[in-house]
């Protein structure tokens, strides 16, 4: 693109030799393993952070206010599909940056999913990621679900460009936008984010909902003849309806306005057609509690995830149920999808993986606070940065404080990774010691 538009192709340059030269270095200074569990956990840790690290370069050496934590913040936003930007006229950036932009989220917003389905699918820890909605086999091999789940994520981005093209966008803007958009990442190359027509609002909402809300497998099966919805399509119907509504009635917005606002919420997508801060409280609030639970399993978005939702309210209607029915009821616990038995590890796991999401919400939040910022509105960005939204009531951008972008970053990375890689990388050089001390002591 460098080439294509005559701009400097120093930007792109210097990080490449980097790549390939820290990767010759690895490969040369070490040895084939049998990779384990901690080993694929810590790859995929690292490889988000590395990737957001040298990432950073492009943006360090075409944005001349940026210095490197800005870099690293805006490359971690991009990579992790967050959508948050600190660049103050994204306009007026070489296209060649704007495009990168889009590249990074494009395969950032497919990457995470096909990490997990390829590392992790044979892992003890799988559990995990079936909780939080990542149990994504399409085909029986992992190779064939890969390269399905990449062909279905490439048909429908030409698609989506095509789409946007017709409604008057040009198709620069048709093809960043929609690359943005189908990967659930949210950033634009216009500074008022998505200043598009009704029909392109209405081709954005569909392209928002297919990479947020509905699973690859329900799209491998809609396009293969066997029509089937998941749980968390049926979930996600009503909650759009009801919480547009709400909002419409309570923001006095445009109905189209409002179910783009909430359904960029809910996938995380983090494109916006109105200025959020002008909500009032209860519109504030109730996106809060959107962006929290976020989109489908199985997709490009972030957050807790609808199946987990599904999950902790059937446990709580089958509590409810064992104390009025007599002790000696038999009662199978199903999800009343597909007649499917909720597993009590799966059960453990969506509480555990729900209650991690919330301790980094509070985190963020009081972190935010501590730095002297709104309260409400510290809440909001807290979410929006761990549960990679993008969304912002003002207090994310080029000024914010540098803890503040730090612990931001810090947000972002666990929250893409769904929390549990990032901290085995950080915990393991603490247990392999403590492990090492009572072998000694033995």
């Amino acid at each position: 693109m460098a080439i294509y538009f005559n701009e400097s192709i120093i930007y792109f340059l210097i990080p490449s030799l980097l790549s390939l030269f820290i990767g010759y270095l690895l490969y040369k200074l070490t040895n084939s393993i049998d990779i384990k569990l901690k080993h694929a956990l810590i790859i995929s840790a690292l490889t988000w952070l590395l990737f957001s690290l040298i990432g950073a370069l492009p943006f360090y050496f075409s944005v001349s206010y940026f210095n490197y934590l800005d870099s690293v913040f805006e490359s971690m936003s991009a990579w992790t599909t967050t959508g948050f930007t600190l660049i103050n006229n994204v306009e007026i950036l070489p296209h060649s940056i704007q495009f990168w932009r889009s590249v990074e989220q494009w395969i950032g917003g497919i990457g995470v999913l096909v990490m997990v389905i390829t590392i992790l699918s044979k892992s003890g820890l799988y559990s995990y990621y079936k909780a939080e909605g990542r149990d994504e086999k399409i085909l029986p091999s992992t190779k064939g679900t890969v390269k399905k789940i990449w062909q279905i994520y490439i048909v429908y981005t030409f698609v989506g460009i095509f789409l946007l093209y017709i409604c008057g966008l040009s198709l620069w803007e048709a093809i960043n936008i929609c690359m943005c958009g189908i990967s659930t990442g949210g950033m634009s190359i216009s500074n008022s984010s998505f200043p598009y027509n009704n029909f392109a609002k209405i081709i954005m909402v569909t392209i928002m909902y297919i990479g947020g809300v509905i699973s690859f497998s329900v799209h491998h099966k809609l396009l293969t003849g066997k029509y089937k919805l998941d749980i968390q399509t049926i979930m996600s119907i009503p909650i759009i309806v009801i919480s547009s509504l709400l909002i419409m009635y309570n923001s006095n917005i445009s109905l189209i306005d409002s179910i783009f606002t909430i359904v960029s919420a809910m996938t995380s997508t983090g494109y916006s057609t109105v200025n959020i801060s002008n909500f009032n409280i209860f519109s504030i609030g109730l996106l809060i509690i959107i962006m929290m639970i976020g989109g489908s399993a199985g997709t490009t978005t972030g957050g807790i995830k609808l199946i987990r939702l599904a999950i902790i309210l059937k446990t709580y209607y089958y509590k409810i149920l064992k104390s009025i029915l007599p002790p000696n009821t038999i009662i199978v616990e199903k999800l009343n999808y597909n007649n499917k038995i909720i597993n009590k590890d799966i059960v453990n796991d969506s509480y555990i993986i729900a209650s991690f999401y919330f301790i980094h919400y509070l985190f963020g939040w009081l972190l935010l606070m501590f730095l002297e910022y709104d309260g409400f509105k510290s809440l909001f960005e807290s979410v929006s940065l761990a549960a990679n939204i993008g969304l912002s009531v003002g207090i994310v951008n080029d000024s914010l404080n540098p803890i503040g972008k730090i612990f931001g970053i810090f947000l972002m990375w666990v929250g893409r990774l769904e929390l549990i890689p990032v901290y085995v990388l950080i915990l393991l050089p603490y247990i392999l010691c403590k492990k090492n001390k009572n072998k000694n002591k033995i």
